[in-house]
């Protein structure tokens, strides 16, 4: 018996999930004790984080498109 689920449900289901997933992240940063001294300081943590995060996703497509990727008739040529 085969299942198939519409792409709209799929979507419908990921963006269930999406906050749920948040909601939860909020609910245990809300009743963990801060470490931060300064209010700032938390902020600057979380943007280098995201910036951090987002550095490592265009340095690697870089990689990815310039040295790992081949052209389609690199095979061919040589």
């Amino acid at each position: 018996m085969e299942v198939k689920i519409e792409q709209k449900h799929l979507f419908g289901i990921l963006y269930v999930c999406l906050v749920v997933s948040i909601l939860a992240g909020l609910l245990v940063h809300s009743h963990e004790p801060t470490h931060a001294a300064f209010v700032w300081q938390a902020v600057f943590s979380a943007i280098y984080g995201f910036i951090g995060c987002v550095l490592i996703i265009v340095v690697s497509k870089e990689i990815g498109h310039h040295w790992l990727q081949k052209e389609e008739d690199y095979y061919e040529r040589h």
